[in-house]
């Protein structure tokens, strides 16, 4: 929940960082580098996320389909946000990537909810 919080915390925090033209440049690869780094420690939680919730029994499948479920929203979600840049043009062209950023927070916020719905692992030793 920490990491998806941290995450749109950081997508929140883009919307300000692109949009200014004033201010030193570093900002944006600062930003720009947390979010990176946020992302491979969610990508870095799958494998312990999959073992404690469904065992080891099928790890391999379960984990295929959670890793697989991450690249389809991959693949989707880089479509919205380009139909969002596109979408947000203003006369002279130039696009905005601020709905992308609200958007990507707001589900980042969705998810963080949802792992409250999350039942703790059973404290039953798994024997398969």
């Amino acid at each position: 929940m920490l990491v998806l919080l941290i995450q749109a915390a950081l997508m929140f925090l883009a919307i300000p960082v692109t949009a200014s033209t004033a201010g030193p440049k570093f900002v944006i690869v600062l930003v720009a580098t947390l979010i990176g780094f946020n992302y491979g420690a969610n990508l870095s939680l799958f494998p312990s996320f999959t073992k404690d919730l469904w065992g080891l029994k099928n790890f391999g499948m379960n984990y295929g389909v959670l890793f697989t479920a991450w690249g389809v929203g991959g693949f989707v979600l880089s479509r919205l946000q380009a139909m969002l840049f596109t979408a947000n043009k203003d006369i002279a062209g130039k696009g905005s990537y601020q709905s992308s950023f609200i958007t990507a927070g707001i589900l980042l916020i969705i998810g963080a909810t949802l792992t409250l719905l999350l039942k703790a692992p059973s404290t039953q030793p798994r024997t398969s």
